[in-house]
Formats: structure tokens, C-alpha cells, sequence
């Protein structure tokens, strides 16, 4: 389990701190920064992910990660910073670290600028670390170029390192998980986005019936009047650029072709059927949620953002009921989700929930609702999101900011 997180000069998160649970939810203001701890967790687990086609080169490993929309000079913190850091330790183990070096200001930053990632993992059985991409001395011979190299191979491809590698952060998007999906895979996943849900909610049916047995049950307690899930079969009408050469020259060429592919729907218990794109947000998303929480290799770490959308309070409730009982059933998997309301909040404990609030300068600070100064004081008979509706948050960035 990962219990402590770290992050410097990481979007708003400029030097900030957190200790985790099993179960960790994150509250605060719109843009305070909890959705950047959740999206920082899961670029430091990709850092953990080999690739088939790093083989040669695992500098392609991070230009995947920190590519486009995620180069680094974005992500880096407002003003000068030279350096980001994220890391993460598990319970009692190893502590992996990432550092980013950012030799210009953010503003200069050009498409493709090169970065130096440095990868290092700490513990009991001691210490590893590499810089990709490697800068080879002058002079260096073949041979001990080679060996170089082989280092960097060796490290990023270490069980150490891969064992953070087992994050998903969902971002789900119910109009993509409602569209007649196609997978070419042989098991389908859902995406992060929610895009070939349905895909997946089929090989299940045939390929993990267990699992939908009970991915089910939880979707009935949340969801009033749900009977079952089912899947169809759908042809679709897509369209391809094909490539014909002429005399030497290629011409491009659309291409019309049928495929086959996926679409659920669900039946209630009065005889009615919703098809996908009929229900409502908040039924999609549970659903795709409970997806992933239940396919077979499901992620050790599980990263959620706003887990109240779209739901009643009631099946706010029922929600994290459900995933407490995932949690009891599978002693590896770990849940750090964020959420706006005080009524889901009512079911997580007071340790459970961590506080982030902007100071006047808009870096974040973040800290336990436990550690408020009058904790003792009320939190005897005081639910968790009463308790976190009177004390607030701003009190969060005065604390950390004071001296100790």
C-alpha cells in the first residue's frame, strides 16, 4: 500500500506532503489542487510501466508519459522552478522517487525540449537509480557505453520499480462509455475515459461471470430497480483512409466498412429497458466505476475524481459502501478519491480525509482533517462531513504555514 505521497513544484503543488490509507478521500475548493495529487500518483506509477517498444531506447518511455499536453515545462509549478519531484512510498518498503529537471522557463519551453528524468528506488534492500536519457562521457568506448545503457535497462525494467506500476486514474466521460464499442483486444478493458465499456461488460459475461455476478449486485444496491445488465451485438458504419499508389504516387481514399461491436443496455425490474445512451450520467458512471473495480487484474491503486457526480445522496452513500466492500475482499487494492459533498462524506471516518486548500500565492497546502487545532475539542459525535462543513478549509494553509 502507498501511504505517504510527495510533490515539489508539480502544477500547484509546490511542496506538499500526504499520508494515505486503504481508503483516502481529498476535499478542498475547485482548483485547490486535488485532482494534480491524483494526476501526479499516476505519472509516477506510469514511470514504473515497461513498454514493448523501449526495448532499444526507454527514453521513449518517458517521452509517452510527459509528451504533448504533459510536458513537463506545463507542468511545472508558476515561475522558475528547476526541478520536479514526485514520489511515493509503500508501507514499511520502497520509496520511489522521480525527479525532472526543467533547465528553461516555462514560457520558452519548445515542442520536444529535451528533460533529464532521474529514477531512483530506496529501501531495505538498498538503493537504485539511473538518469535517462544517460549523457555518455566523451571518450567513453563502445563497450562501456554499452554497459551504460544496459544499466538504464536494467533498472527501469526492475520488479522494484514495477511494483508501483499498477495505478489507474479514471476520468470518466458518459457519453464515450454509452457509444457501441469495438476492441480489438482479446480481453477488453474499459479506458480510463470510460470509451468501450461495453466491450468489456461482454467478455465479462462470457469470460468473468463471477465478477459480474457481483460487479451486478453492487449496481443494484446502488441503483433502485435495476434487474440486470445486458449486452448486444451492433453493426456500425466506420470510416478509413486507404492508401492506393498511382503511377509512384500515393493517393489517399476514403474507405466505407461494417463492424461489429458492443452496446449494452439495462432492464429494470418492471419490465423497462434503458438503452445506454437513454440513462442517466450518474447510472453510467457507477457503472463504469464498478467496472473497473471489478475486472479480473484490476489496479492495486485506484485514483477517483469527484465520485459524487451525478448521484443522490442515497446512492452516494451506498457507493462507498460498495467500495469498502472491495476493499475487505481484495487486501491490495488502495482507493485515494476526491469529492465535493459532505454527504458522502458522512461515510469515510475522520482519518480518512485530507484537506487542500490555495494560499495567497495559489500553491497548495494540504493536511489530515485530524489535524485541525480544535480536533479534540470537536470531534466527539460529529459526522465527517458536518465536521468538515463547520470547521472549513481555510484554516488549512494558516496551519501550514505557520511556524512550528
Amino acid at each position: 500500500m502507498i501511504d505517504h505521497v510527495h510533490f515539489e513544484n508539480f502544477k500547484s503543488l509546490k511542496n506538499v506532503s500526504l499520508d494515505l490509507g486503504r481508503l483516502t478521500v481529498l476535499v478542498g475548493p475547485n482548483g485547490c489542487g486535488k485532482s494534480s495529487v491524483l494526476k501526479g500518483m499516476e505519472l509516477l506509477s506510469a514511470a514504473g510501466q515497461p513498454r514493448p517498444e523501449e526495448w532499444l531506447n526507454t527514453w521513449r518511455r518517458f517521452n509517452t508519459i510527459f509528451g504533448g499536453r504533459r510536458d513537463p515545462g506545463r507542468l511545472a509549478s508558476p515561475g522558475r522552478p528547476t526541478k520536479i519531484v514526485l514520489s511515493m512510498s509503500e508501507s514499511g518498503a520502497d520509496k520511489l522517487m522521480l525527479e525532472i529537471s526543467v533547465p528553461v522557463p516555462v514560457r520558452t519551453i519548445r515542442e520536444n525540449e529535451a528533460y533529464q528524468f532521474a529514477v531512483s528506488v530506496q529501501g531495505p534492500a538498498g538503493a537504485l537509480s539511473v538518469q535517462v536519457p544517460v549523457e555518455l562521457a566523451a571518450g567513453l568506448d563502445l563497450e562501456a557505453g554499452k554497459a551504460v545503457q544496459e544499466h538504464e535497462r536494467k533498472v527501469l525494467g526492475h520488479p522494484r520499480l514495477a511494483r508501483f506500476a499498477g495505478a489507474a486514474y479514471l476520468h470518466l466521460d458518459a457519453n464515450r462509455m454509452t457509444r457501441t464499442s469495438v476492441s480489438g483486444e482479446v480481453r477488453p478493458r474499459m479506458n480510463a475515459d470510460g470509451s468501450e465499456l461495453a466491450s468489456a461488460l461482454a467478455w465479462m459475461k462470457g469470460a468473468a461471470e463471477d465478477e459480474l455476478a457481483q460487479l451486478t449486485a453492487d449496481f443494484q444496491k446502488i441503483v433502485p430497480g435495476v434487474k440486470r445488465i445486458r449486452t448486444l451485438r451492433e453493426l456500425i458504419k466506420n470510416r478509413r483512409m486507404d492508401r492506393v499508389d498511382i503511377d509512384g504516387q500515393p493517393v489517399w481514399r476514403p474507405v466505407d466498412e461494417e463492424l461489429l461491436g458492443d452496446r449494452f443496455e439495462i432492464e429494470f425490474d418492471n419490465g423497462l429497458v434503458v438503452p445506454a445512451d437513454l440513462l442517466s450520467e450518474g447510472t453510467v458512471l457507477v457503472l463504469g466505476l464498478l467496472t473497473k473495480l471489478y475486472e479480473p487484474q484490476r489496479p492495486r491503486l485506484l485514483l477517483l475524481d469527484d465520485i459524487d457526480r451525478g448521484l443522490h445522496i442515497e446512492a452516494q452513500a451506498k457507493l462507498v459502501d460498495a467500495l469498502r466492500g472491495l476493499l475487505a475482499r481484495d487486501p491490495e487494492l488502495q482507493i485515494v478519491c476526491t469529492t465535493h459533498s459532505p454527504y458522502l462524506l458522512d461515510r469515510f471516518d475522520h482519518s480518512e480525509v485530507r484537506l487542500l486548500r490555495l494560499d495567497e500565492n495559489r500553491y497548495s497546502h494540504a493536511l489530515a482533517l485530524t489535524a485541525h487545532p480544535a480536533y479534540e475539542k470537536w470531534k466527539f459525535g460529529t459526522q465527517t462531513g458536518e465536521l468538515w462543513a463547520s470547521l472549513g478549509d481555510a484554516w488549512v494553509s494558516e496551519v501550514a504555514e505557520s511556524p512550528t
